[in-house]
């Protein structure tokens, strides 16, 4: 029985174009069932629909000898010493001339810095017990020995006065430092408040970066 007696048999109309390739019913060449492998890596590398753009559209393209520095995120260190605040103290002349050595380069309270050793309290020395010595025992030896006291002691005190000026002024002057900082650091956090909400604003419309 061919095929055409059985659709007959069957009611069921012939194909008026039948097809007579050697191939069996049911069965298609293998270049019809299944693309090629270059036809799938064309497919993949092409877009589906033509309108859609890739997901990686939101990644800014290189041009072609443009070159990104290393090391643009990571600023260059910064010496903390080297740093000028801008401070409007300007100490009395007479102060900064009680506070230099006569002779020498004048005080300045912006770059003289004291150790702790220099800043600690200094404790109270009671002074010795005077000794009375009669007149007739102060000899030329008993004056010299006092002169040479009497030097002895106002170089110390000079030297304490002096250092005790250099303090004073030293201090004055991180004073008014200080609060030009605290002013700089409350101005900068504003700011980076501001760069705070809009970085949220865009991460919120467009993603995380």
């Amino acid at each position: 029985m061919d095929l055409e007696e059985f659709l007959s048999e069957n009611g069921i109309p012939p194909s008026p174009h039948h097809d007579h390739s050697p191939h069996p019913p049911g069965l298609q060449p293998a270049s019809s069932a299944a693309p090629s492998v270059m036809d799938l890596s064309s497919r993949a590398s092409a877009p589906m629909h033509p309108g859609i753009q890739s997901p990686n559209c939101m990644q800014s393209p290189i041009r072609p000898g443009q070159l990104l520095p290393a090391n643009r995120n990571t600023p260059s260190p910064i010496d903390p010493d080297t740093i000028q605040v801008p401070v409007g103290y300007e100490p009395d002349p007479a102060d900064l001339a009680l506070s230099s050595i006569p002779g020498q380069e004048m005080f300045d309270p912006r770059k003289r810095k004291f150790s702790e050793e220099e800043l600690k309290p200094q404790p109270m020395i009671k002074k010795a017990r005077k000794v009375f010595i009669p007149d007739d025992l102060k000899d030329d030896k008993y004056w010299a020995r006092r002169r040479k006291n009497n030097m002895a002691a106002k170089r110390s005190r000079d030297a304490r006065r002096l250092k005790e000026n250099q303090i004073a002024i030293r201090a004055s002057f991180l004073e008014k430092e200080n609060s030009a900082l605290r002013q700089e650091v409350a101005d900068l956090r504003k700011e980076l408040g501001k760069c705070k909400n809009i970085l949220a604003k865009y991460e919120a419309r467009h993603g995380p970066l």
